[in-house]
């Protein structure tokens, strides 16, 4: 520790002190600048559908991906920070049956828009971007269902969330191209069929038939003796009285 009682040792005190505050700020303000400039651009991704969302990848240059099936993601609107600059690919997965329109906005204008699966573009420090990706039914076709018997209510679920039902004979109309799986109520005395999953093509119509393994209710007539005419009666009464006695039933 530096002891002095004149001025001059004072001030140098006074000023070594004011040097190494200066110091401190100036390795303040470095660490706050690194903290601000860490995140350098923003990305936003919207989804825009009536029915299903798809899947979105974002590939960097440098290769690591981001994907909207990531934890905390939220496929609706997501937003991040990047900072690895340099050319970005989005890449998109419609939910089946649909199309896709990637609109590409930088700092709030428009630079693109194009019905694509995939956009690159290329992104510098303190950029902005969203990306609006809309989705709308394009590959449909149809679907006819009937049963042995007819007027048998089905229930059917395909490629997104919306479920049918109906009763046979049914043509299933604009539906999404994809695999769907149809549920048959049985009617009764028959077993209950196992579900059963078709395919509807685009621009086709597709049709499948749903047929029962019963069990028909027993013929009562055939299990119940034969009414005899009282001839019959009075002739099988006198056929006994000739037999002898022993043989009589």
């Amino acid at each position: 520790m530096l002891v002095c009682g004149n001025k001059l040792c004072f001030d140098v005190i006074m000023k070594s002190k004011l040097i190494v505050l200066g110091f401190i700020s100036i390795v303040a303000g470095f660490w706050s600048f690194s903290a601000q400039g860490a995140v350098q651009a923003t990305i936003k991704i919207d989804q825009i559908s009536s029915s299903a969302f798809g899947k979105w990848t974002l590939i960097s240059e440098d290769g690591s991906a981001r994907t909207s099936s990531e934890p905390g993601v939220n496929k609706a609107s997501h937003s991040m920070g990047l900072t690895d600059f340099g050319q970005l690919t989005l890449s998109v997965t419609p939910p089946a049956g649909m199309s896709v329109k990637i609109t590409v906005y930088r700092l709030g204008d428009v630079i693109s828009s194009q019905e694509s699966q995939q956009t690159s573009v290329t992104i510098y420090p303190n950029d902005n971007y969203r990306f609006l990706i809309q989705y709308s039914l394009s590959k449909l076709g149809s679907l006819g269902v009937t049963s042995d018997p007819s007027g048998l209510r089905l229930r059917m679920r395909g490629p997104t969330p919306r479920n049918f039902s109906s009763k046979t004979p049914h043509t299933f109309i604009n539906l999404p191209a994809g695999i769907y799986t149809l549920r048959f109520a049985a009617p009764p005395g028959c077993l209950v069929p196992a579900l059963r999953t078709v395919e509807v093509a685009a621009e086709e119509r597709t049709t499948i038939h749903q047929t029962f393994n019963c069990n028909p209710e027993s013929d009562v007539s055939s299990t119940l003796p034969e009414k005899k005419s009282k001839r019959q009666l009075r002739q099988e009464a006198e056929e006994r009285e000739l037999k002898p006695r022993g043989e009589r039933k």
